[in-house]
């Protein structure tokens, strides 16, 4: 017998490999010119498309994709990168300014979202305001003026987050915001989204592609 879901919980991607072996055949099919309109170069096999502090390189025979110095990146950032270059229309670019609650596909799963992404954020880099500012100019991060501290990434080519960080007290520990594209479902569906807001949080604790 199958086990419900618990309440709030974005359905699961497919099997990785499946999810990685779909992106593939998509890519097959994209134009050179949606590519490099994603702000993706040609390179060896695929093509090479900037990610955070890093350029990610992507072979389009087999799905790999492995940092500028060659390390291939974890699943969650493969599939998250292939997604990203299997994009089909040419959305605006928005600046970050929704939360993921605002989000039609995002209000029932907020609390995730938020155990997921703002509560382990704020129990590493943004434990306090030094250790956020360092990990974010780490990554490339371009300050804003929202909150006590707010810094814009961008995550890819076409698709920026910003972070608001408001320090605590001796009552209240540090909070935050991610503030996404009012228009960012139109890259990435529910479980990416939340994954890509995870991802820059564990970039900025220290942890690798």
């Amino acid at each position: 017998m199958s086990q419900e879901r618990p309440t709030g919980v974005p359905p699961r991607q497919h099997n990785f490999e499946e999810a990685t072996a779909r992106a593939v055949l998509t890519l097959a099919q994209q134009t050179p010119d949606q590519l490099e309109w994603l702000g993706a170069e040609p390179a060896e096999n695929g093509w090479r498309v900037p990610v955070l502090d890093d350029v990610l390189v992507v072979d389009f025979s087999d799905g790999r994709v492995c940092t500028a110095a060659g390390d291939e990146v974890n699943r969650f950032w493969r599939v998250l990168t292939l997604h990203y270059l299997g994009v089909t229309g040419r959305p605006d670019v928005v600046a970050p300014s929704v939360g993921f609650a605002d989000l039609a596909i995002g209000r029932s799963y907020a609390p995730v979202y938020r155990g997921r992404v703002i509560s382990r954020l704020c129990y590493t880099a943004g434990r306090d305001e030094s250790t956020l500012r360092e990990a974010a100019e780490r990554l490339g991060g371009e300050p804003a003026a929202l909150g006590d501290v707010a810094f814009d990434f961008q995550m890819f080519p076409r698709v920026a987050l910003r972070l608001v960080w408001y320090a605590g007290d001796a009552e209240l520990r540090p909070s935050a915001t991610m503030l996404l594209p009012a228009n960012i479902e139109a890259f990435f569906n529910v479980e990416d989204i939340v994954v890509l807001s995870a991802g820059l949080g564990a970039r900025l604790g220290g942890k690798s592609f």
